[in-house]
């Protein structure tokens, strides 16, 4: 048996070739992948300590509230509502997915126990076929609005704060069109659900704050009312039920127009029965429509790319620990990459999770960064495959 040695002789190539491969992906993932991860926790800082002078004036907002039948959750958001510290006008339209006698009293409650607050109802009949159901009732929602901008969320949201409003409405008085802000999901238990739900995310905010945006969430997204009738609302893609968040966010918005929005008291929280359920439908829905989207291409290549560095660190660190023993030294290296790397992509991560209201586990974490391509393309075989969930005229 060979005796373990430790010198910088009689390494053979191929030992030479895999640290210097694992160095270099290393390098990469540190200096590139980390600092686009840790975008979002900057920037939510940044938010946090702004010190900018609040605006002279506030313009007045609809928000449009988007209900599937949730009265619980529709009475809870309209408290929320109720308590925003907006300092311009405000007014709720709330659009039910259905007719539903209960969800019209509970609007017509809150107005008389809030008659300072305009709020008003409407719905699409249980008959309507042959068209995306939300898009028709966002689309009533937008024409019903009396303001100039509008706030689009859900029945099954709650704010972070009673200044989620006008942290969202802040970058609208300075000049741009669209505000995009963040809502996870509240009781995933899965890690790697946790995982996907943030690094996906990830994706689409970094380019955002990049000045590349591309989409957003349908669930925190604030916009000029204009844009919607300059585009034709949903015009274009009428013959699919689901888009309405990241295809029409794709029309209006360009790298001079959109402002992203991180604070932690602007984010949303979305509650559903089956938590696990409700993120694997959204997934495959975002999956399906983000073939469609134009831009956005270079974010979602530069994690692939950095996916690929982290598999070439695991081959250049196996190369060589392999081809240079029993010499123990080239060893003692790579080992001490190990945590070199890995402690602070780790900690990006969880300070980017803690800014999107995410917790991530530490212990799991490499193992998630790793094989996340696994459950990706899962994602993209299911979202592919023939489903009336996805078109209209499958219905």
């Amino acid at each position: 048996m060979e005796e373990i040695y430790f010198s910088f002789d009689n390494i053979k190539t191929l030992g030479w070739v895999g640290l210097g491969v694992a160095f270099a992906a290393a390098m990469w993932l540190l200096f590139f992948y980390r600092r686009r991860v840790s975008l979002i926790a900057k920037a939510a800082r940044k938010s946090g300590a702004d010190t900018e002078a609040e605006p002279t004036a506030w313009p007045g907002v609809s928000v449009l509230i988007y209900s599937n039948g949730n009265l619980e959750g529709l009475e809870k958001l309209l408290g929320h509502l109720a308590s925003q510290d907006y300092p311009g006008k405000m007014e709720a339209v709330v659009v039910n997915d259905g007719t539903s006698g209960d969800m019209a009293d509970v609007v017509t409650r809150f107005g008389l126990q809030h008659p300072e607050m305009d709020v008003y109802y409407t719905h699409v009949p249980d008959g309507a076929r042959n068209l995306s159901r939300k898009k028709l009732c966002l689309s009533l929602a937008v024409k019903a609005a009396r303001h100039d901008y509008v706030m689009i969320t859900s029945a099954d949201c709650v704010p972070a704060s009673d200044r989620w409003l006008s942290l969202m409405m802040r970058p609208l008085t300075q000049g741009r069109d669209v505000a995009l802000g963040f809502s996870n999901i509240e009781g995933l238990t899965g890690a790697m659900d946790r995982y996907d739900e943030v690094a996906t995310a990830t994706t689409w905010l970094t380019a955002a704050l990049k000045g590349h945006p591309y989409r957003g969430c349908g669930f925190n997204l604030a916009y000029r009312k204009q844009l919607f009738f300059d585009v034709k609302g949903f015009a274009r893609t009428l013959t699919l039920h689901y888009g309405d968040d990241d295809l029409f966010i794709n029309q209006i918005t360009n790298d001079t127009n959109t402002a992203v929005v991180l604070d932690v008291d602007a984010l949303m929280t979305a509650r559903f029965d089956r938590p696990a359920v409700a993120f694997r439908e959204l997934r495959l829905r975002h999956c399906f429509t983000g073939r469609l989207l134009k831009g956005g291409r270079g974010a979602r290549w530069f994690f692939r790319i950095s996916n690929i560095f982290m598999w070439v660190w695991v081959a250049g660190t196996v190369l060589g620990l392999v081809m240079t023993l029993p010499n123990a030294l080239p060893g003692c290296f790579l080992l001490a990459l190990l945590p070199a790397l890995w402690i602070p992509l780790v900690m990006a991560w969880r300070r980017t999770g803690a800014a999107l209201g995410v917790k991530l586990g530490a212990t799991l974490l490499p193992f998630e960064m790793l094989f996340r391509w696994v459950r990706t393309c899962l994602w993209g075989i299911w979202s592919g495959l023939p489903s009336r969930k996805n078109h209209t005229w499958r219905n």
